[in-house]
């Protein structure tokens, strides 16, 4: 079993001690691949918003090479952790940095069957905006999201009991995380989930010469067919893929009533509207 923690933090700090004492926690249940990725030896620009990755392909980025680097790593992974202290209400600037670049995975999602934990060293005040950028990519990027954490570790002398506290914490998580990565299951995605799929079918098939990858991303998976109800075979009772497909049916009407059909009918790559 392979473990892969993706740091976007500093490798002596707070959230890397916790990481290590999560580590120590998980292999006392088992053996296991635990490897550290820091985002800080990756040489990544900031991402300049081009779309590249989303509209012609994540190799159309001027990043791919050292992005596809921790990507490999990730689907070589059982499981990744995505670890971040709490900056300014948020993540760092260097894990905000990787999610833009892996963003496009929001549209292509590809690591399914796969395991995402999400571990933070900040405050209850800070908790939920540290979450959000990670927890909405490892749930619309395919991973199984087992769960979340956070540790408030104060820059202050803190009692015996308040540690022993935040160890039982960290035991919790890591039991949890490896129970879920022992534990073989059926995909079965949430409604939400069904209906970014349905989404995102309906946009390229009314716009395919501007959403490029993405419509060759669901072509190769068969998603116009009226039999394929998701990314991949999963779970799916008949009446969620029914509603899905109906409320489907009521986003064309919407989106039609949003665009120009004669210009996108013309419309070769990213167009951009004046104002």
């Amino acid at each position: 079993m392979k473990i892969l923690a993706i740091m976007g933090c500093s490798k002596n700090g707070n959230t890397s001690d916790i990481i290590k004492y999560f580590e120590n926690q998980i292999n006392k249940n088992g053996d296991v691949d635990f490897e550290y990725l820091y985002l800080s030896d990756y040489t990544i620009d900031f991402c300049t918003g081009c779309h590249n990755c989303i509209f012609i392909g994540e190799d159309k980025c001027r990043e791919y090479k050292n992005v596809k680097a921790i990507e490999d790593k990730i689907l070589s992974s059982d499981g990744i952790i995505l670890a971040s202290p709490g900056y300014m209400f948020s993540v760092t600037g260097i894990m905000k940095n990787f999610l833009d670049h892996v963003a496009y995975n929001c549209h292509r999602p590809k690591y399914f069957g796969k395991k995402a934990y999400i571990i933070s060293s900040c405050t209850k005040w800070q908790e939920k905006g540290v979450f959000i950028p990670m927890e909405t990519w490892v749930s619309a990027a395919g991973f199984n999201f087992v769960g979340k954490t956070y540790v408030d570790m104060l820059p202050l002398p803190m009692s015996q009991k308040e540690m022993d506290k935040k160890r039982k914490k960290i035991d919790k998580a890591s039991y949890e995380f490896y129970t879920a990565l022992n534990r073989k299951e059926q995909l079965k995605p949430k409604f939400s989930h069904l209906m970014v799929f349905h989404s995102f079918r309906t946009l390229c098939e009314m716009a395919p010469n501007v959403l490029k990858a993405d419509y060759e991303y669901f072509k190769e998976r068969n998603a116009y067919d009226k039999n394929t109800k998701w990314y991949v075979p999963a779970n799916i009772s008949f009446i969620k893929h029914n509603i899905a497909c109906k409320m489907e049916g009521k986003m064309v009407k919407v989106i039609e009533k949003l665009i120009d059909k004669e210009k996108i009918s013309v419309t070769n790559g990213r167009y951009k509207n004046e104002l």
